[in-house]
């Protein structure tokens, strides 16, 4: 059972192709998704043991790292975080809503990572750059209190790195509105 996942974004596509090989040459790693994302960017999220994609992602680092605009490593991946990214969440009644807006698929990957792990809220979707103009984006839902902590833990790495957009959290949002996101 993978236990973790390595995300990297690359500025060129080229390069992010060859990375693919490079990083399932380096360590016993399954690619779990790797394409091209607006605008003219190429990410690889890859999954396997902790040390394994921790291998892998310090050889591709070592190798491209000029091409490199962010890399994650997350460790003891919640099974929800596969859900959200697929878009086959199953969320259960809809409450309040949290959105976060990064820059990089890996710092959108973290921040669903760190907001799962703070508090008790269902990760509705995961959209990695693909018609949003290389923008990415989270949706949560859960109770009000939940959902600002989730947020508040969520953005913390793209913060800190520059590379936040913006969040917002909906306490009470119209039922058309959930017919849009859920």
């Amino acid at each position: 059972m993978e236990k973790s996942i390595g995300i990297v974004e690359f500025r060129s596509i080229a390069i992010g192709i060859g990375a693919v090989d490079i990083i399932v040459k380096a360590s016993d790693v399954r690619i779990m998704d790797a394409r091209t994302i607006c605008p003219g960017k190429y990410y690889i999220i890859f999954a396997g043991s902790v040390s394994a994609v921790s291998n892998s992602l310090s050889v591709i680092v070592e190798e491209s790292e000029t091409f490199i605009i962010d890399h994650a490593a997350i460790s003891n991946v919640y099974p929800q975080l596969f859900s959200a990214l697929n878009q086959a969440s199953e969320v259960g009644e809809a409450r309040a809503i949290g959105i976060v807006e990064t820059l990089t698929s890996p710092s959108i990957m973290v921040a669903a990572d760190r907001a799962v792990k703070a508090t008790a809220v269902d990760l509705v979707e995961i959209r990695i750059a693909r018609a949003l103009g290389g923008k990415n984006m989270l949706v949560l839902n859960g109770d009000v209190s939940s959902v600002k902590e989730a947020v508040s833990a969520a953005i913390t790495y793209p913060g800190e790195n520059d590379f936040l957009v913006d969040y917002r959290v909906i306490p009470s949002p119209h039922k058309d509105l959930y017919r849009t996101i859920m």
